[in-house]
């Protein structure tokens, strides 16, 4: 495996692209969990997050700027905690620790 990861070409360019192809979709569950943790029956934030999410990707709209709009979510997440949940750095947060766990850091 390490082999693998060492000897690996990534293009960072066409990630980003491929992630931001998404609208901000993959950031729902997020969201999700956030609604729920801040009081929000578990139905009534999935029937927002899953409608938003849905028109986001039919129609090509941002699903962070949905989620800044929707008077719901603004009543549950104040603007700052909702930003930091479409914050990339939470899904490559161990990153370091694991090249470290194959020796490649």
């Amino acid at each position: 495996m390490s082999g693998l990861l060492r000897d690996l070409n990534v293009d960072s360019d066409r990630m980003m692209y491929n992630i931001e192809s998404t609208y901000g979709v993959l950031f729902s569950q997020r969201v999700l969990l956030a609604l729920i943790e801040r009081g929000m029956e578990r139905e009534t934030a999935y029937g927002i997050v899953h409608n938003r999410a849905m028109e986001s990707w039919e129609s090509g709209q941002d699903f962070r700027d949905m989620m800044r709009s929707d008077p719901d979510v603004g009543g549950s997440l104040p603007s700052e905690d909702l930003e930091a949940l479409f914050d990339y750095k939470y899904y490559v947060r161990h990153v370091d620790e694991i090249f470290e766990r194959v020796g490649l850091k």
